[in-house]
């Protein structure tokens, strides 16, 4: 893929992944989010800047240091000569993640009646969510806050099995696409389909609204995720992974 369209689609996940605090520095954007997530608390090289990478970085490490956290990038393809800087630097490479794509235009509009589809942050489904992705008690005000802060149309979508909630995640529409996040299955539910039928669901809802193409990003030593989404005709466009500076 080229760098083009690496950068159009990494702008749009960026912008699909709310944080509490944004900071624009010669085309890096600067997140911040009270630590919760990599990817809220993070650098995100978008653009070519005029500035020189390597004058750039000592500010940002002092931005993040100030607030007692590592300075982490995002980086892909597009950012190779950044990327050989950090490394470099002692920044430690993590979280390789695949960023794969399907096109919405042939698929069923159908909805599950076990899944339920919220516009909202329901407190039940908040819970659930909360629980099956070991978000921590000091951590918890700042997923809330960050999942109510949409103003762009939300799916938060819940899969129920007996009056109780055994799958999560929700899907959020930018543009004419829609970009998944967080599909999880309670430990104690999985391999019996439930993580298929959310997607599913969510991707019905997609082509719904009218978006044409769904977007998301899988760790890639998540086999049995990446298993899913290929049968799902999800195809690999490329990769990110984070760099985090050294102790």
């Amino acid at each position: 893929m080229t760098p083009d369209r690496i950068t159009e689609i990494e702008a749009l996940t960026t912008s699909a992944w709310p944080a509490r605090a944004t900071e624009l520095v010669d085309g890096w954007v600067l997140r911040f989010a009270n630590g919760y997530t990599k990817r809220a608390n993070s650098v995100t090289p978008l653009y070519r800047g005029v500035q020189a990478n390597a004058d750039k970085l000592g500010y940002v490490e002092q931005r993040y240091n100030a607030l007692g956290q590592p300075a982490i990038f995002k980086l892909t393809a597009a950012s190779g000569e950044l990327d050989a800087l950090l490394g470099a630097r002692g920044y430690a490479q993590t979280d390789v993640s695949s960023v794969q794509t399907r096109m919405l235009d042939d698929f069923p509009t159908a909805s599950d009646p076990a899944v339920t589809l919220y516009d909202h942050v329901d407190g039940v489904w908040f819970d659930a969510f909360a629980t099956m992705n070991s978000v921590s008690a000091t951590q918890r005000p700042t997923a809330l806050a960050l999942l109510k802060s949409y103003v762009c149309p939300v799916a938060f979508a819940a899969l129920a099995e007996q009056g109780r909630l055994v799958a999560c995640g929700f899907a959020v529409r930018q543009q004419d696409s829609i970009v998944l996040y967080d599909i999880v299955t309670d430990p104690a539910q999985r391999r019996h389909g439930h993580g298929r039928r959310l997607v599913n669901a969510l991707l019905a809802w997609g082509r719904r609204t009218g978006a044409k193409r769904c977007v998301l990003q899988a760790v890639a030593a998540n086999t049995a995720a990446t298993a899913l989404y290929a049968s799902l005709g999800f195809a690999e466009q490329y990769s990110y992974w984070y760099r985090r500076q050294p102790r």
